[in-house]
């Protein structure tokens, strides 16, 4: 692991959502992030890897599922480490 920070977002990506990874993207941060849309999480890690240059995690899962979260929260630990960063919205 490196010092690179690390932002998770957790919940609906909206507006909001994805300036707040396109800000820490481009401060060079690993951005991951969780949502139930499959095409749209697959449409913004390419965008986000292409424009920034960084390494995005997309976890397709509910935040409103406790069992996706703990996924998709021990998946980015045991990847990045600790995240520097957490959004976590809430349906």
């Amino acid at each position: 692991m490196t010092d690179t920070k690390v932002c998770a977002v957790a919940g609906m990506i909206g507006a909001k959502e994805y300036s707040i990874m396109e800000k820490y993207a481009s401060l060079g941060c690993r951005i991951a992030f969780m949502d139930t849309n499959k095409e749209l999480g697959r449409m913004i890690k390419a965008e986000l890897e292409n424009i920034y240059q960084v390494t995005v995690f997309f976890f397709h899962g509910d935040v409103d599922n406790e069992e996706d979260r703990d996924i998709f929260f021990t998946a980015v630990e045991e990847m990045y480490g600790k995240p520097d960063f957490i959004f976590c919205q809430n349906g």
